[in-house]
């Protein structure tokens, strides 16, 4: 069974051959630490924006079953340099707000001047923007390079499972407000604008993803943190309100396809489920284990309904204690992995705690008891 097989079988809660395996967020010092103790230099340049050790090599290499291909959902703005530090420059992005970025460490950007701070400055600066077809971008119908990425979809699907990655409506927003505070206050102060706001970017997002899908993609990983440690950012109730529509628009195409849509939410996330459920998400991953998003707990609960990925604890996998490792591992796959409906991923991005010989511990792990009939 191949691996495009295997994920499909997994997302539709039928039995493969072993369990799923994907695991593509690492820090920039986990992969710098790994390459120093033995992991090659990959020379693919296909890879995540940012993050250029996240290529189609590094998922061959540990065998992994999942190829994201990254849509370019930017407004497109011209990147321009402002500062050069030591380990920092000063930026305006391609969203366009104005962020100061480390340049030698993994840590999240400092926002200085973001694109929209009132609801004016989202209708002139960016929506204008969210042309979908603009003939740069794949969901125009004057795209000039459509057969290159039909071309490229059909050679990734010969060793993958192959998803359109996008950010998710209120990530996007984020981005344009200038981090999480921003994008909360103006979701309780101006509760119409952040509708319009939500819905319009949940409508650009669709239009793109649409082309992925009838290039021949075989699903959608929506990305959009929801939540910290101690809950949702916002009340349940604020979700169904704002969030839940938008959510619909942009699973909708996929689902009416047959395809799967899966949701990357980091945070104790469990009182939305149903309605992620409802609204069509198909799985749900990263399961943070140490704040309560148990794997075996939703299985339990939920495992008839959402394929689960991840949850395997990174502290574990930090100790480098082989025997927990393998435990964890085997831990995970006997509960979460019985009856199918489990993709094996970390709970957490890949810390530089995590050496090279603790992470291939986990991948032989997998290997060992991650076949089907599961050992429970």
């Amino acid at each position: 069974m191949d691996s495009r097989e295997r994920i499909s079988r997994i997302l539709n809660k039928e039995k493969p051959d072993r369990v799923g395996y994907e695991d593509a967020d690492i820090f920039a010092d986990t992969v710098a630490r790994w390459h120093s103790e033995g992991l090659p230099a990959f020379a693919s340049t296909i890879g995540v924006a940012e993050n250029p050790w996240l290529n189609v090599n590094s998922l061959r290499h540990f065998g992994m079953d999942i190829y994201t291909m990254w849509a370019d959902i930017s407004p497109k703005y011209d990147v321009v340099e402002y500062e050069i530090g030591e380990d920092w420059v000063v930026i305006r992005d391609e969203l366009g707000s104005t962020k100061k970025r480390w340049t030698s460490k993994s840590a999240p950007p400092l926002y200085l001047e973001p694109i929209v701070q009132t609801p004016e400055d989202f209708r002139e600066k960016v929506e204008p923007l969210l042309d979908s077809d603009d003939m740069r971008r794949v969901s125009s119908s004057h795209y000039p390079f459509r057969d290159r990425l039909e071309k490229a979809v059909r050679l990734f699907q010969k060793e993958f499972f192959v998803v359109v990655g996008i950010p998710g409506p209120f990530f996007y927003c984020t981005f344009l407000c200038g981090g999480l505070s921003p994008t909360l206050v103006m979701m309780m102060k101006n509760k119409q604008f952040m509708d319009y706001m939500l819905n319009s970017i949940a409508e650009f997002l669709t239009s793109v993803s649409e082309s992925y899908r009838d290039a021949g993609v075989d699903g959608l990983w929506l990305f959009d943190d929801l939540g910290t440690k101690d809950g949702l950012f916002f009340s349940p109730e604020l979700f169904v309100e704002l969030l839940k529509r938008p959510y619909e628009k942009i699973c909708t195409p996929f689902r009416k396809k047959g395809l799967p849509n899966i949701l990357h939410s980091d945070g104790y996330i469990e009182s939305i489920i149903p309605h992620l459920i409802e609204t069509g998400f198909a799985a749900l991953q990263p399961l943070q284990n140490g704040i309560g998003m148990d794997v075996k707990m939703l299985k339990e609960k939920y495992g008839d309904q959402i394929t689960l990925m991840g949850g395997i604890d990174t502290r574990v996998l930090s100790s480098g204690d082989v025997d927990a490792i393998k435990n964890e591992v085997k831990s995970k796959i006997s509960v979460a992995g019985n009856g199918g409906g489990y993709i094996a991923t970390s709970d957490g991005p890949i810390p530089p705690t995590v050496s090279l010989k603790s992470y291939n511990v986990f991948v032989e792990a997998l290997k060992q008891y991650g076949r089907y009939p599961i050992k429970t």
